[in-house]
């Protein structure tokens, strides 16, 4: 990569010369935003501790309920779109549309049959990032990938809400972290390699409960979703690829839970 390269997300609606350096939202929207993002993450990180058994007390792992997963869930999926929300309304204002900041640009079979091509090659990049990840932290990422494992649905009666959850996250925080970050970012450096390396750093902090071994690899998740939105300049392929990738691994780990109680 390199500065010389175009916008991730050109606006495709005005000229180069009105928009390329004009933030797409106020700068303080952008950190008031951060601020925000990261107090849920630190948040996250004491309340995962129950599910990994890294209390300082060092009792056993809480365990997570039928219940409990359900109501997760559903906090989450308002959650995100409540992010969703205020990045819109401060897109908004600055006369961001949606639309703009997709560019899906999908007039013809072929442009789909294009997106969902390079929304699977995504996918072969992120297992592959997923692979060497947990090769390299495999002695340091268990406390992590316990929490995960109890997330992920236990019962099939919890599968469309995990559905609905995963269809929500692939828009909702491909939207802000690429559509909204990555350009806000861009504008305010003047370098795409800046602007996607920084939402990167942002999206793993974003995922705190997970720890910080697992931190890492959704950070390199962040930078393969942002150049391959910055190659293409929409966010179709990445929204159809992290949608995908997070109702795969909930129903991944479904049966991993089944064929372990069998």
């Amino acid at each position: 990569m390199a500065d010389a390269m175009p916008s991730a997300l050109p606006a495709v609606e005005s000229s180069p010369q009105q928009n390329d350096r004009t933030l797409i939202a106020p700068l303080w929207h952008t950190i008031l935003f951060v601020v925000v993002v990261a107090a849920i993450s630190f948040g996250s990180i004491y309340w995962a501790r129950r599910f990994a058994g890294t209390g300082a007390s060092g009792s056993a792992a809480a365990e997570l309920t039928h219940k409990g997963r359900m109501m997760l869930y559903f906090g989450t999926f308002i959650q995100e779109w409540i992010l969703f929300g205020y990045v819109f309304l401060g897109m908004r204002a600055r006369g961001r549309t949606i639309r703009q900041t997709i560019n899906a640009r999908w007039k013809s079979f072929n442009e789909v049959g294009r997106d969902i091509g390079i929304a699977a090659l995504v996918w072969a990049t992120l297992i592959a990032i997923n692979a060497i990840g947990s090769l390299v932290f495999r002695s340091h990422g268990a406390a992590g990938s316990k929490v995960v494992l109890q997330f992920v649905p236990h019962a099939a009666s919890e599968i469309p809400l995990w559905t609905a959850l995963a269809m929500s996250a692939g828009f909702c925080e491909e939207f802000i972290f690429r559509g909204y970050l990555q350009e806000q970012f861009r504008r305010l450096t003047g370098s795409v390699a800046a602007a996607v390396g920084i939402q990167a750093v942002l999206f793993g902090l974003g995922h705190g409960y997970q720890g910080l071994s697992l931190m890492i690899t959704i950070f390199g998740l962040g930078l393969a979703f942002g150049l391959f939105a910055a190659w293409r300049k929409s966010l179709s392929p990445v929204m159809l690829a992290h949608g995908w990738t997070d109702f795969a691994s909930g129903l991944g780990g479904y049966l991993l839970h089944v064929l372990h109680r069998i």
